[in-house]
């Protein structure tokens, strides 16, 4: 297994991308439907889900930045 597939194996990272790909579409689509339809309603809502989507975003990058500098930590312990 590579050290990419261990980092992503994490399951926190998991549970970030489960909810975070699937808001992030619901985001999008909310804002092309509001743009097409011309339904205010939907422009809030897309910017609800846009500050979520972010925030798991965020939260999964700042984990896997975290998960990288232990794995090189611990690689450059076990190479000294």
């Amino acid at each position: 297994m590579s050290e990419t597939q261990k980092l992503t194996a994490d399951r926190w990272l998991q549970r970030l991308m489960k909810i975070g790909i699937p808001v992030a579409v619901v985001s999008v689509l909310c804002l092309w439907l509001a743009w097409w339809l011309q339904i205010p309603a939907l422009g809030s809502v897309f910017l609800i889900t846009m500050m979520i989507a972010l925030v798991v975003g965020f939260a999964y990058n700042i984990r896997l930045v975290i998960l990288s500098l232990r794995a090189r930590k611990a690689a450059s312990l076990n190479d000294n």
